[in-house]
């Protein structure tokens, strides 16, 4: 049995969408509306497959885990509402999720078709001055380092690719329930940002294989919610890499730089917006 779980927030536009598409696909869909304002109604009136919860926003990691303990199948998808999946791409990830394998993630692709970095590095303390976030991004957004960490360096293939140093982005993948349940799911600390890079930071390490399978492939319309309210996003964002590096890092030195570094980008970040110049992904200015 296959459960597909997405967690709303904002975004009952695309989700409306979203949930269309994937629903004939799966044999439920769980919804965690993370906003009580919104009536979904609409989306309810789509098949009786569709469970709809309203709850408080815990965060994006806490939506996902509580979906996750909703749903009945032995197979859980995780997808944001602006994904849209090709007819082919469930049965393409479902073929690769053998025995030896926990975690299938697709190619992700933008509206116009065109490949996006599907895959991230998992990140060191080089990688906060390559953040979007990072004041200095327009010094080093063209280097190997910002590349290599975005996922533009992923060769293209034919063939599934096991994942070791990097990860799929959390925006659609399928993994084993029994796995899932095994970590603990997400850790909700993560309110948003890097929950996902945190789970299968534990996950590969555990010894569990993760595997992208460039066939399949997903559109995305990338951080539609995120549009809602984008300094509360880029502030999640900073505070989540500090507990991700705090996290998995040993040296006390280096996390005390990095909260220092974290701290600093959060003040620039608000003058920024106070100014009114605030961080806007590129794409949205075709959306």
């Amino acid at each position: 049995m296959i459960s597909a779980v997405v967690v709303n927030y904002k975004s009952s536009s695309p989700l409306y969408n979203s949930v269309k598409n994937i629903v004939n696909f799966v044999d439920e869909v769980i919804v965690v509306n993370h906003s009580p304002e919104e009536d979904l109604t609409f989306i309810q009136s789509l098949s009786p497959k569709i469970r709809i919860y309203t709850r408080q926003n815990y965060g994006y990691g806490a939506g996902c885990n509580f979906g996750a303990k909703k749903a009945k199948g032995d197979i859980l998808i995780f997808f944001n509402p602006d994904t849209m999946i090709l007819e082919e791409t469930i049965p393409l990830l479902i073929k690769e999720l053998k025995d030896d394998i926990s975690v299938v993630a697709p190619l992700l692709l933008y509206p116009d078709g065109t490949p996006q970095p599907s895959t991230r590095k998992f990140p060191t303390l080089k990688h906060l001055f390559v953040s979007r976030t990072s004041p200095f991004w327009f010094l080093f957004s063209k280097s190997d380092t910002a590349l290599d960490y975005f996922g533009g360096s992923q060769p293209e293939s034919t063939k599934p690719t096991t994942l070791t140093d990097r990860f799929p982005l959390g925006g659609f993948f399928l993994i084993k329930r029994d796995h899932f349940q095994e970590l603990g799911g997400f850790d909700e600390r993560f309110f948003l940002f890097f929950e996902d890079t945190d789970f299968f930071n534990r996950l590969i390490n555990a010894g569990y294989k993760v595997c992208l399978n460039q066939e399949a492939r997903v559109i995305h319309l990338i951080g539609y919610s995120r549009k809602a309210n984008p300094f509360k996003s880029e502030y999640h964002k900073m505070k989540s890499f500090y507990l991700y590096y705090s996290k998995h890092t040993q040296c006390k030195l280096l996390r005390l730089v990095t909260l220092m570094i974290t701290l600093l980008y959060i003040q620039i970040l608000s003058f920024s917006y106070f100014i009114d110049n605030p961080v806007k992904e590129r794409e949205w200015k075709t959306k």
